[in-house]
């Protein structure tokens, strides 16, 4: 009687320790199957797709994924920024609205302020990563991909909730001081991020924002033109980045006509990145109108 006692005991504490070893690692597979499913879904972005224009599909399956991670696995930095990736995609090639976009980016910007708030604990930014000089920023956070990743993604989907909520209330609501502060860092930590993403943001945001007095004081149109600049020296392929320094040299270069123009060129006798289909595809549209333009 008591043997059995015993064995029955052992059993139990048996099962006990393999629940207790294995629980973590199912936990953890929920998150990870979903990213994974998240991914392929990402990668198939523009099955369907018709000029610029994507299919609802690809992408909705894409962010029911990342959503899924996030909500299991809310510190998952990569579910977050991939999510955001997800939003920008939506909000720019499917949706055609400009209030179902600003919505969509409006979501996108409380789930960037989620991932700040986290990035400031995680990494002891206790006076506001906002608060702070970029290079302390860069130095505490270190060379951490999925920071700078979401760095980039947060500054989009910001950036877009500012474009539709209009320059003035970006402004006021210190949105363009935050991109700006995102740009820096991402600078300094990893300008090989989104094909030089970090200089094509630095370089087109301070193109497109306006100076405001005591608001945006700090824009600079030199700074602009140099670091698209940088970013084509990082990738020197990218039709965006050319697009970009095109536009900057037509409006605050006139002299460098010739090379915006060479630019522009260069682009719409260029094919799209397959993995960048659609993107390349809006980009090529918006070059052929761009110098039916200037030919008028």
């Amino acid at each position: 009687m008591i043997h059995h006692l015993i064995c029955s005991l052992k059993l139990i504490v048996f099962c006990i320790a393999c629940v207790l070893v294995s629980t973590p690692a199912m936990v953890l597979a929920g998150p990870v199957d979903d990213i994974a499913t998240g991914d392929r879904a990402w990668t198939q972005r523009a099955d369907g797709h018709q000029g610029s224009q994507a299919a609802a599909e690809p992408i909705e399956t894409a962010i029911n994924a990342y959503r899924r991670a996030l909500t299991a696995a809310p510190n998952s930095l990569e579910a977050r920024w991939k999510l955001l990736r997800a939003f920008h995609f939506k909000g720019e090639f499917v949706l055609k609205v400009k209030k179902d976009r600003h919505e969509l980016y409006i979501e996108g910007r409380e789930i960037a302020k989620t991932g700040v708030l986290q990035i400031e604990r995680d990494y002891g930014l206790s006076k506001g990563l906002f608060r702070m000089k970029p290079e302390t920023v860069a130095n505490a956070v270190g060379n951490q991909a999925a920071v700078a990743e979401f760095f980039f993604w947060a500054s989009a989907n910001w950036g877009l909730w500012g474009q539709y909520s209009g320059k003035l209330i970006s402004a006021l609501t210190g949105v363009v001081n935050k991109i700006r502060q995102f740009a820096e860092v991402m600078v300094l930590m990893d300008e090989s991020v989104e094909d030089g993403g970090a200089h094509r943001l630095l370089g087109h945001f301070n193109a497109r924002v306006p100076r405001i007095p005591f608001l945006t004081w700090w824009v600079d149109r030199d700074l602009a033109i140099s670091e698209i600049r940088l970013s084509l020296k990082v990738a020197p392929g990218s039709l965006l980045s050319k697009y970009y320094l095109a536009d900057a040299l037509l409006k605050f270069r006139p002299e460098q006509e010739e090379e915006a123009i060479s630019l522009l060129r260069d682009i719409i006798e260029s094919d799209p990145d397959p993995k960048r289909l659609v993107e390349d595809t809006k980009v090529i549209e918006d070059t052929r109108a761009q110098l039916a333009n200037l030919s008028q």
